[in-house]
């Protein structure tokens, strides 16, 4: 619990929080790492920062296998608990965080808090949400994720850096940058020109989605083994990518334009995860927040023998607790 409430306290000053905030985020961290240890049997903790430019979100993250929370309603009062408690957790969290979402059942719970730099009305709210996680026993993570705000779309990148550690870690984050600072929107050049800054180091692979909530679509293109799936209608739509390396030799990734619905889900995930076979089916599970449906997903499926990373973005704001 002192670890998460130290990364968070450094996470949300580095963001440029004031210092309630910062206190509110620790408490938050406190009691979500409380969660996963005294009633969801140990897990995973989650710090992640995630958003444009003066947009991002601090995001904390609980995971567990636990046995699940009985009447969520009931919990989210204080006062209520199931253990010898006060009861207080999962009201704090409620009350101090700018959005919180639960998934919970017999096969664990994900509790998402988030912070905002930027406050926004419900309406204006964009739900989308990162995570990444570092092969065992590495301090940096190869893999990176990014978003970018240009006019009424979502520019996302997620891109795998070649192998795992330093190394990896280095060419993910020059890739990450370059599409940050390009000037460019269209996925295709976004990509070639996102290569030729790799050329010399050990190579990724890479996609960008840009999503035009406005008109209900999106332009994807992809170098490599980055998976990008849409979920809508509790179907799934994998959209392709070229083969290849971003730093080898130079190549031109095709733009694929898929029209969606309100209700579509944008899922990017790096090969550290599983193919995500049949999550069409998992329909509560889609109705819920990005975060939650990314930290579950993330926890579930990730196959701890490389980098991994996921990207979510719904069409849609769901709605929160």
């Amino acid at each position: 619990m002192a670890e998460a409430r130290r990364r968070t306290r450094r996470t949300a000053n580095a963001l440029g929080f004031d210092a309630n905030e910062v206190e509110h985020a620790a408490i938050v961290a406190t009691e979500i790492a409380q969660n996963v240890i005294r009633h969801g049997r140990g897990g995973r903790m989650l710090v992640e920062v995630f958003g444009a430019a003066a947009k991002e979100r601090l995001q904390i993250l609980g995971i567990d296998s636990g046995p699940g929370i009985e009447r969520l309603d009931r919990m989210l009062k204080d006062g209520e608990t199931s253990s010898t408690s006060l009861g207080t957790g999962l009201g704090a969290i409620h009350r101090l965080c700018d959005r919180m979402d639960v998934e919970t059942g017999s096969s664990g719970t994900v509790i998402s808090a988030e912070f905002r730099r930027c406050k926004a009305s419900p309406g204006e709210a964009i739900d989308h949400s990162g995570f990444r996680l570092a092969y065992p026993g590495e301090r940096r993570c190869g893999d990176a994720i990014a978003v970018r705000s240009i006019g009424d779309e979502c520019v996302y990148f997620l891109c795998d850096g070649l192998g795992h550690g330093a190394k990896a870690a280095d060419a993910a984050d020059k890739a990450r940058q370059a599409f940050l600072q390009a000037s460019q929107s269209d996925p295709g050049e976004l990509l070639s020109q996102i290569a030729e800054t790799l050329a010399g180091t050990r190579g990724a692979v890479g996609a960008i989605v840009a999503l035009d909530r406005a008109k209900g679509e999106l332009r994807h293109a992809g170098i490599g083994n980055i998976s990008t799936i849409i979920v809508e209608n509790n179907k799934i739509h994998r959209i392709s990518a070229r083969d290849g390396l971003l730093g080898g030799r130079p190549t031109t990734p095709p733009v694929e334009t898929v029209k969606l619905n309100h209700g579509a889900v944008l899922v990017m995930h790096s090969d550290g995860l599983s193919t995500l076979r049949g999550i069409e089916r998992q329909s509560s599970l889609f109705q819920r927040s990005a975060p939650v449906i990314a930290g579950k997903l993330l926890g579930r499926e990730s196959l701890k023998r490389d980098d991994a990373s996921i990207l979510v973005a719904r069409m849609n704001a769901a709605r929160s607790l």
